[in-house]
């Protein structure tokens, strides 16, 4: 990943910012571990100036920063010893600068504390949040971001493949995850961005459920709401199935959801907003007696992390650009029967959408 510049990512500023976020720190300079327990090996950060950027992190890490950084573009700035030594070395790097950009939503309490405490010797200095520069900046994909989007697609597709073929009565959702997980490893998947979802019967009737012992049934419908991660890129995407046989209740929602997720998918173009999509999705299921449950979810953008800024709900106005990948995902969730969601990855190019996703042959009902 080529190293973000100041002016890329904070046009308009003039002030340092410090980066902390494992996520933004692989955005900005391309370094990542997932060996991330502060308590345990220490910190690391970057910390930008309109001129330069720096990355600090403990001593130790040298042989892992150097595999990884080109120097040419990157300054390293090892520390030797807790948090407070990080802070110390931020605040030589800061000294006389006002101003501090930070990541409000993902800053460590300890470090800001820490910084703050140096910082007591001048008060003039004060934060400046900068989260909304990183969303609005990771929200639109470079080419070879959406090339590492679509390897992380294909490992997930493959996997619902495969999903296909071992789905049957008598086994639970946590063999399956078990299953699919160990599948998409040996695909090259680096993990799963999030936990995966392999939910049957109730389980399946809310959105925040986790995979358990429940024991799949003929008739049942089986959700599965997964992806992959490759080279830091995630992918996201859901189907649900029937397993050997199918009620026309069944069949009835899951043609309505397709048709849902369908439409809008043929919607999505440069300058249509959100909430366009949103009301689509309510043209369908107006009159319909299903619509009671749907939940108005509509989708999401993604990259490094599975779901990113922004959503797709109702009230969202934000207007789709060329380049953005999203996820289109409606899904009807009906006590006592389950829940039914079908879910793809698109990317809007500059006269509509490409879908990431998708089984070489859709259907519903399995053998």
């Amino acid at each position: 990943m080529a190293a973000k510049t100041y002016e890329e990512l904070f046009h308009g500023r003039d002030y340092p910012v410090i980066i902390t976020t494992p996520q933004n720190i692989f955005y900005t300079i391309g370094f990542h571990t997932t060996a991330r327990r502060p308590a345990q090996i220490g910190c690391n950060c970057v910390v930008m100036f309109p001129d330069k950027t720096c990355f600090f992190f403990p001593g130790g890490w040298l042989p892992l920063v150097q595999e990884q950084m080109d120097f040419e573009e990157i300054l390293p700035v090892p520390y030797y010893g807790g948090i407070e030594a990080l802070a110390e070395k931020i605040g030589e790097a800061v000294k006389g600068s006002p101003c501090l950009g930070f990541e409000l939503d993902g800053m460590e309490l300890n470090l800001y504390l820490a910084i703050e405490k140096i910082w007591k010797t001048e008060p003039e200095r004060r934060w400046e949040d900068v989260s909304s520069c990183f969303k609005r900046a990771r929200l639109m994909k470079t080419p070879e971001e959406i090339q590492r989007i679509r390897a992380s697609a294909s490992v997930a597709k493959a996997a619902m493949e495969y999903a296909k073929t071992i789905i049957r009565p008598g086994i639970t959702e946590l063999e399956l995850v078990a299953e699919l997980e160990y599948f998409m490893r040996k695909q090259g998947s680096e993990g799963v961005p999030f936990t995966m979802k392999a939910l049957t019967g109730e389980n399946a009737a809310r959105t925040i459920n986790l995979p358990g012992d429940n024991v799949i049934e003929t008739g049942s419908m089986v959700l599965l709401d997964f992806g992959a991660t490759v080279q830091q890129y995630a992918s996201d995407w859901t189907r649900t199935f029937a397993v050997e046989l199918c009620s026309r209740k069944q069949q009835e929602i899951h043609d309505l959801v397709w048709k849902i997720e369908r439409s809008c998918i043929e919607r999505i173009r440069p300058g249509t907003t959100f909430q366009d999509l949103m009301d689509q999705a309510m043209e369908v299921l107006s009159g319909n007696p299903y619509a009671q449950w749907f939940n108005p979810y509509l989708g999401h953008s993604l990259g490094i992390n599975s779901q990113e800024w922004p959503t797709i709900i109702p009230g969202a106005e934000e207007v789709i650009k060329e380049n953005m990948v999203l996820t289109i995902e409606p899904g009807i969730y009906i006590p006592g029967l389950g829940g039914l969601r079908i879910e793809d990855m698109v990317l809007v190019t500059s006269t509509g959408c490409e879908i990431l996703t998708g089984l070489e042959e859709e259907t519903f009902l399995l053998p």
